[in-house]
């Protein structure tokens, strides 16, 4: 089993690095669970979708929930596990299931062409890349993941009029997108007017949204010091999107980059840094772009944090939490089911 499973992680890494994308969404698509349910909406006359795991029907009218709590997969798209972990996220936190929506949206990389109407993406799903358009299915619209998030929490809303609070939490992957969203969309003072709380989780991506053209790397003494600017010339695309605010596509092309970074400065974000999550293995990302953030997801956090100091200062009542998670690494379970986290939420009222 071993063999077989080094094998299988040997043929994902080539392929990635190959560039064989198109064939790695047919890997993806042959050993990924697609969600049992599915999240419908309209766009234009089109009826479109996505899988989507949920703790109660979206259809149906609920007006004992309270809390929202949305969780987004990793780059393993596992959606079921996903919503596993946020169940015992919900139970952790002691909030009732009849007071609490959950979902677990599932974003599919790659190519389904089975289903009439089923959205699908390429790895850009991550910073709210739009949908992809070919075969059965080459006549949708094409929309950004993030623009779906947005549909699907105005929904959940509709059908949950007694929404109170609301959390999106994402790991890796789901980290990476959760981030952006949280930097980017415009729903989160929309929310705020009709009485929503809304927090933001972040744990354990493998790169971040940077604000300006810094970076920043550990000395031998373990000190933090500024990288000079020459030494990027072998990688000139380090502060491009997703990675920086130059060239921004899909959802966060409508946005300036003063909008972006006041959004980004002002939401009340949690990132979860786990401790031992200092591996550099085949799923982080180690283009040059993202190792100019640090060399593991665990450096990348803490330097992170560093950047994002120099800005906060200058914001009156910072809404940034960060937590490190010790003994964990790359595990989402652990994660956000950690008795620091768990603590720091029920302190915040959620």
């Amino acid at each position: 089993m071993k063999k077989i499973l080094s094998v299988s992680l040997l043929f994902s890494s080539l392929l990635i690095l190959s560039g064989c994308q198109s064939l790695w969404h047919q890997v993806l698509n042959c050993v990924v669970d697609i969600a049992p349910d599915r999240f419908v909406f309209e766009d234009g006359n089109k009826k479109l979708s996505i899988p989507i795991v949920a703790s109660h029907p979206l259809n149906k009218n609920n007006n004992e929930t309270e809390y929202l709590i949305i969780m987004v997969h990793g780059g393993g798209l596992n959606a079921n596990g996903t919503f596993e972990t946020a169940h015992k996220t919900v139970e952790a936190l002691d909030i009732t299931t009849n007071r609490s929506l959950a979902l677990a949206p599932q974003i599919i990389e790659g190519v389904k062409l089975d289903e009439k109407g089923l959205l699908f993406w390429d790895p850009k799903w991550r910073e709210g890349g739009v949908s992809l358009s070919t075969g059965l299915n080459k006549d949708l619209p094409v929309l950004s993941s993030f623009e779906v998030m947005d549909r699907l929490i105005d929904a959940s809303i509709k059908k949950n009029p007694n929404i109170q609070k609301m959390i999106i939490l994402g790991h890796s992957a789901g980290g990476q997108f959760v981030l952006r969203y949280a930097a980017i969309n415009s729903r989160h003072e929309l929310l705020k007017q009709q009485g929503i709380s809304i927090r933001y989780v972040v744990a354990n991506p493998s790169s971040y949204l940077y604000l300006d053209k810094t970076r920043y790397k550990f000395t031998p003494k373990g000190e933090i010091l500024e990288i000079p600017q020459e030494n990027f010339k072998d990688c000139p695309g380090y502060n491009k999107f997703k990675y920086g605010m130059e060239d921004r596509y899909g959802y966060a092309k409508h946005f300036s980059i003063k909008t972006i970074r006041k959004r980004l400065l002002t939401r009340p974000i949690i990132f979860l840094i786990g401790m031992e999550d200092i591996d550099r293995e085949w799923l982080l990302d180690k283009s040059c772009e993202c190792d100019t953030q640090g060399r593991n997801r665990y450096e990348r956090g803490i330097l992170y944090r560093h950047h994002l100091s120099s800005f906060v200062k200058a914001i009156p009542n910072p809404q940034h939490i960060w937590i490190e998670i010790p003994g964990v690494g790359h595990n989402s379970t652990e994660m956000f089911t950690h008795t620091k986290f768990i603590k720091k939420l029920k302190t915040l009222d959620f």
